[in-house]
């Protein structure tokens, strides 16, 4: 295993195209926020800049900022709140780990969880709490004893589970304990259109099967 392989052990790793199906985040908008543009700086400092690639963390982070930009949060401040972070306080992915946005009038602040708030900009006055931003997302992380994400289940069905974890198969979302990914089975299934056919060569669940066709329609009908 070549040094450039070995480090992106662990670290999850998507294409943009598979970043934007499994975050649900539109292309252009995720390229922007972590690539940038010649006339727009990224929103994250990518771990996988460099390969044009995106991991486990920058995608939380992304999920995270499309969020709170659907609460009207400016970019701009969810940018100088990130860079605060990292530049003051020495947070890598402010917001990959169980966080809470607070606006403190017109300044972002984020809440990590040994309750230290990184005060982005501005003073702290007139709170108005905006926890409902990161609820919905957050629930379907799980953290480790720091706080850090690492490991998201974005779905359920069949009494089965689809998670996405960058410790497994370099985060691809896999179907339950089979060690299988998603969309193999889903491909399987859609050239032999049949969830025993496909159960059995596998050696898995038709439950497993039919998790992975319905978590992939999902995503892509929400894409």
């Amino acid at each position: 295993m070549d040094k450039q392989h070995h480090e992106l052990i662990g670290l999850g790793i998507y294409t943009l195209q598979e970043a934007s199906l499994y975050g649900g985040i539109k292309t252009n908008k995720l390229s922007r926020w972590i690539f940038g543009t010649r006339n727009y700086p990224p929103v994250i400092e990518a771990q996988l800049y460099d390969q044009h690639l995106i991991s486990f963390c920058d995608l939380v982070q992304a999920m995270a900022i499309d969020k709170a930009r659907e609460n009207n949060i400016a970019l701009q401040k969810i940018r100088d709140a990130l860079q605060f972070a990292r530049d003051e306080y020495g947070v890598e992915f402010p917001l990959a780990y169980n966080h809470r946005l607070l606006l403190y009038e017109r300044d972002l602040h984020i809440e990590l969880p040994n309750n230290k708030i990184i005060q982005a900009s501005g003073r702290i006055q007139g709170q108005i709490l905006l926890g409902p931003i990161a609820e919905p997302f957050i629930k379907d992380l799980h953290f480790n004893a720091e706080g850090l994400a690492i490991k998201l289940v974005p779905f359920k069905k069949y009494g089965r589970v689809i998670t996405l974890d960058p410790l497994k198969q370099f985060g691809q979302p896999l179907v339950g304990d089979t060690g299988y990914r998603a969309d193999i089975l889903e491909q399987a299934y859609s050239v032999e259109k049949s969830y025993d056919l496909i159960a059995s060569t596998y050696g898995i669940n038709t439950k497993d099967v039919k998790t992975a066709v319905a978590y992939m329609k999902t995503i892509r009908s929400a894409a």
